[in-house]
């Protein structure tokens, strides 16, 4: 019974869909029929291609309008694998992944500097380049006359009914179906879920955001060139005319009527277009004239596509009809009481002790962060000028001055964000200027952002594993096939992140969308975010913003208690004065990108220039 248990429901399903086209074929059960099967070929096939531009688009916020590109390269090499070479189709297969996945690497590269429309008209040229040069090739392609893809062929059996090719179909979507979704359930997805959200986001909590770029990339080409090679081997040949720009076009509106990140959704609708045009003839050619008006009505009625309402129907089966429970949406409400915790779990305290005893170990320096003559520049704007702190170990020390002042630039500079013009960023002892944001966070740089810090369209315990991406130890490759070494270590994360929830006092929004909680809590959840991998610098960037001034006292009181019972070394940016007196030790004061004084909290706020710098008020 446990073996049963264990079983995987997609792989249930994929055998059993595989099985059926055949028998009903053969046995011509409910009009199933050689037309039939080809229709639904072509819907599953579509189906196939639309769930990596899904994967680029929802998951990783990329854009690429050169999609038809990518599966003109796999049919193509399928067409010269199986047809000209006469080989195995699975070695067609692989080989329209790998060089899928090498051409979108390629036009990845540009994805590292640019984004938005400047991204879609580098992957807008790369599909028009593809179509009117390269699919071209006589020696290659086979030109205008175009590349014959035969039939799958195992040993002596070939695939001729189409029925039996619909089973290949099925096997091929399943694992891809299968890839997707253990994308999402690990730390990969929600790397490229935070790159979406956030980039600065993602890279504080130690997403290498270059190399997530391009293995969002690589994994588009490969899996785009597969199913490029499935609807190869459908049609029966490979000609340019099958890829052009209406056709990427057209998966564009596609994964949009199905709804970003929804995989049901998408494929759905992908489904959709692949089969009506064959069923309704009359319809062939108006594909993108029924297409937008179809983007439109989805859109108006339901602007997350398909994949809302498919949420919404779920929601409902689950909940009831008694509705969602949202958040309070006034902090006055939900915060002001003095009842506001971070998490204090057990592992907590472990994480602290292991970290304070390597560093001990290792003999490194007893100031764990000091700033040493920083300037930070933007063309002729000087935003920080010369500008030095020193963080003492296991102690607040706060960061004040009147807005623009340069406060965050100096954040910035300190966990990677912005390069110094001038200056060093040390870590107990070790120059750090020169890296980059990922690498400070796994070198322990924990840090909160004035706007919050999180990814909004996740829920609360999804945001707290993201949290914990560089905790995560296993590899982004593993990750797809969710080996048992994936699945343990997700679960200790989950375990975690239960554990803060309860410390939290959320257990009731676990499964919340961030966005659906008020400013005040999701201010909570990443505060707790911040502190879950124990760093050992946590910079806190105004932390108190949107709270009521009963939440800040509570916030202040908590904020000690991590200090005392973690050791938390905290370097804060705070405007609410009460809270920086009763928490600091030390506190510097920037004005114009200069530090103006340093010192105890109550010296510093009657010192006559920092209230000159605040008021506006001449010193005499």
């Amino acid at each position: 019974m446990n073996v049963v248990r264990r079983v995987p429901v997609w792989l249930v399903a994929t055998v059993v869909c595989a099985a059926l086209p055949p028998v009903l074929g053969r046995a011509g059960l409910w009009g199933f029929d050689q037309y039939h099967a080809l229709i639904l070929c072509f819907g599953l096939t579509y189906a196939l291609a639309a769930l990596p531009l899904n994967l680029l688009m929802g998951y990783a916020g990329q854009i690429s309008l050169g999609h038809a590109a990518f599966l003109g390269l796999g049919a193509f090499a399928s067409g010269i694998i199986a047809g000209r070479l006469g080989l195995p189709f699975t070695l067609g297969l692989l080989v329209s992944a790998v060089v899928g996945a090498l051409a979108a690497l390629v036009i990845g590269l540009p994805a590292l500097r640019l984004r938005g429309l400047y991204l879609a008209l580098v992957t807008l040229g790369f599909g028009l380049a593809m179509a009117s040069m390269v699919f071209r090739l006589r020696s290659v392609t086979g030109g205008y006359a175009g590349q014959a893809v035969p039939r799958p062929q195992a040993g002596s059996f070939v695939f001729l009914r189409n029925a039996d090719l619909l089973s290949i179909i099925v096997v091929v979507f399943g694992l891809v179906w299968a890839l997707d979704r253990n994308l999402l359930r690990t730390k990969v997805g929600r790397g490229f879920l935070a790159l979406r959200e956030d980039e600065e986001v993602a890279a504080a909590f130690g997403v290498d955001v270059p190399l997530y770029k391009l293995y969002a990339f690589g994994l588009y080409g490969a899996i785009s060139s597969i199913a490029g090679s499935v609807f190869g081997h459908v049609v029966g040949f490979a000609q340019q005319e099958s890829f052009t720009f209406d056709l990427s076009l057209l998966f564009v509106v596609i994964v949009l009527i199905g709804g970003l990140r929804s995989r049901p959704g998408v494929a759905t609708a992908a489904f959709f277009f692949g089969v009506m045009p064959r069923f309704f003839t009359f319809l062939k050619g108006w594909e993108l004239v029924i297409a937008p008006a179809i983007v439109m009505l989805t859109l108006v009625r339901h602007p997350g596509g398909l994949g809302q309402t498919f949420a919404e129907v779920k929601a409902l089966r689950t909940r009831g009809r008694k509705g969602r429970r949202v958040a309070v949406e006034d902090d006055e409400s939900d915060t002001a009481s003095a009842s506001l915790v971070l998490p204090r779990p057990a592992f907590l305290h472990e994480v602290a002790d292991t970290a304070t005893s390597s560093r001990k170990a290792e003999g490194t320096a007893a100031v764990p962060l000091e700033v040493r003559d920083v300037s930070v520049r933007f063309g002729g704007l000087v935003a920080v000028d010369n500008a030095s702190i020193t963080v003492e170990s296991g102690r607040i020390t706060g960061l004040i001055g009147p807005n623009g002042a340069g406060k965050s630039t100096l954040f910035n500079a300190i966990s990677g964000f912005v390069r110094p013009t001038q200056g060093r960023v040390l870590l107990h002892g070790a120059d750090i200027t020169g890296l980059p944001p990922h690498r400070r966070a796994a070198l322990g740089i924990g840090r909160t952002f004035q706007q919050i810090g999180l990814v909004k369209d996740l829920t609360v315990t999804e945001n707290l594993l993201l949290a914990q991406h560089r905790l995560a130890d296993y590899g982004s490759i593993t990750a797809l096939a969710h080996l048992p070494a994936v699945g343990r270590g997700e679960r200790a994360l989950r375990e975690r992140a239960a554990e803060t929830l309860h410390a939290l006092q959320f257990e009731r929004f676990a499964q919340s969308e961030l966005r659906e909680l008020s400013h005040g809590q999701q201010r909570i959840v990443e505060l707790a975010a911040a502190l879950l991998t124990a760093p050992g610098v946590l910079l806190l960037d105004e932390p108190s913003a949107g709270m009521s001034p009963a939440a800040a006292e509570a916030l202040a009181e908590r904020l000690l208690q991590v200090r005392d019972e973690l050791g938390q070394t905290i370097l804060l940016i705070e405007h609410h004065l009460p809270l920086v007196l009763a928490t600091c030790t030390t506190v510097h004061v920037m004005d114009a990108g200069r530090m103006l004084t340093s010192g105890p909290p109550t010296e510093v706020v009657t010192d006559p220039s920092v209230v000159a710098a605040y008021l506006g008020e001449r010193v005499a």
